[in-house]
């Protein structure tokens, strides 16, 4: 029977038998003001208690509650990403960031909630009304992005990751598209091209982002000082007629292909796969 009572003791005495900071400080040997001074990181705590705490968190599975943190602290520890998803749009492309910044977030000691709506300037304000995160990543950036002056006026911490046109001071990430069409051109007319086709999987939404339309651009301008014929072509793979008769006429005068995106790229080798077209031999 004393077995047992000593198991009663270390038994988590919180609602649904979750670990409470009271069970961490019993378990730690500290007050249990002690464990939220350390939690809060309000007040320094010795080393020795640090390693004691943490030990006990371990032990029991102890989780901070996050209603009564925000109400301490004002922080979340949580992050909002937002980047529009939906069963049209290949998100293929933007996974690996999606991935990098969870863990780079996790890391840190944060979360990250993913927002997959075309969230407007509203739901920011909403989200920043509920005081449910510390921060906003804003993807899917389009020119004279609406969101961004609503973030910079909200005030939280946000990383905007495209080009709006206008930062409002908010931190912008983004890729030179433009060195990227330069490096392309320069690599294809190395190799002695004639003709380059950029086969365009989402011609409207492309139109509408600054980055897409500088890389374009480059590859015009760029195209046009190394004498290579350079077109846009929409290509969809339900009517692939016009990249089918692109392909065709240029075929036999030094060609190369280009896509934006993974699925698109797939799409555009399976439609060369039944022309019995063969990159890297017939087209580069």
């Amino acid at each position: 029977m004393k077995g047992c009572v000593e198991l009663d003791k270390l038994a988590p005495s919180g609602a649904r038998g979750k670990a409470t900071s009271k069970d961490v400080a019993k378990m730690a040997g500290v007050a249990q003001s002690t464990v939220s001074y350390y939690l809060n990181g309000s007040r320094p705590v010795s080393k020795a208690a640090r390693a004691r705490i943490d030990a006990a968190i371990k032990a029991l599975g102890y989780h901070p509650n996050s209603s009564a943190r925000t109400l301490r602290t004002q922080r979340t520890n949580l992050i909002t990403l937002i980047e529009r998803l939906s069963y049209e749009y290949d998100g293929s492309d933007v996974t690996p960031y999606l991935a990098a910044i969870v863990e780079e977030a996790y890391d840190l000691g944060y979360d990250v909630i993913l927002n997959t709506t075309e969230a407007d300037p509203d739901s920011l304000r909403r989200m920043d009304g509920r005081n449910i995160c510390d921060g906003f990543i804003l993807m899917d950036i389009k020119d004279g992005d609406e969101r961004v002056p609503v973030a910079a006026d909200i005030g939280l911490p946000t990383v905007v990751f495209g080009d709006p046109g206008e930062d409002y001071g908010l931190d912008l990430v983004y890729f030179d598209y433009g060195a990227a069409g330069k490096v392309i051109t320069d690599y294809l007319a190395c190799r002695k091209h004639h003709h380059v086709l950029f086969l365009d999987n989402n011609p409207e939404k492309n139109a509408a982002n600054r980055s897409s339309r500088r890389l374009f651009d480059t590859l015009h301008e760029e195209c046009a000082k190394a004498d290579m014929d350079f077109r846009v072509v929409p290509f969809e793979r339900e009517r692939p007629q016009e990249v089918l008769d692109a392909v065709s006429g240029c075929l036999d005068d030094r060609l190369a292909l280009i896509a934006l995106q993974p699925r698109p790229t797939r799409e555009i080798m399976d439609v060369l796969e039944r022309m019995h077209v063969v990159p890297g031999r017939d087209l580069s």
